[in-house]
């Protein structure tokens, strides 16, 4: 069962997403709360949802939503990210004012996919744990 949230097109927005993926992973698998391994995993999933939530608000227009499904089989669990917005992303590189969070992200993911449509960028993030 994923987590599908709409989301305000507003500083508060990241937040409201974080919390609700944390309580999502808590729900999905409870040993998260306290396994160190699965902790951390959520932990950074946390982060890069803030992460790109904040950068659909910041540099994107409405409407944003965030995707989030988890897998787990005998040697990986796994969760994917995929933030949508409406703006389209330039690809610009970090300036003094920001610009680091899709490195951060990148750090912490398995994969990171943006795709730049005419309808706006969606950003897709796996993050995995073994």
């Amino acid at each position: 069962m994923p987590l599908d949230l709409e989301l305000d097109h507003a500083p508060e927005s990241a937040t409201r997403a974080r919390r609700a993926v944390r309580s999502f992973l808590e729900s999905i698998w409870p040993e998260a709360r306290t396994e160190p391994v699965l902790r951390d995993l959520a932990d950074d999933v946390e982060l890069v949802t803030a992460e790109l939530v904040a950068n659909s608000v910041r540099h994107g227009a409405t409407p944003v939503s965030l995707h989030v499904t988890t897998d787990s089989d005998d040697a990986c669990r796994s969760v994917l990210v995929v933030a949508r917005d409406g703006g389209e992303w330039d690809g610009a590189a970090p300036d003094g004012d920001g610009g680091r969070g899709l490195l951060l992200v990148r750090s912490l993911s398995a994969r990171l996919h943006v795709d730049r449509t005419g309808m706006g960028t969606i950003v897709s993030v796996r993050l995995e744990r073994p």
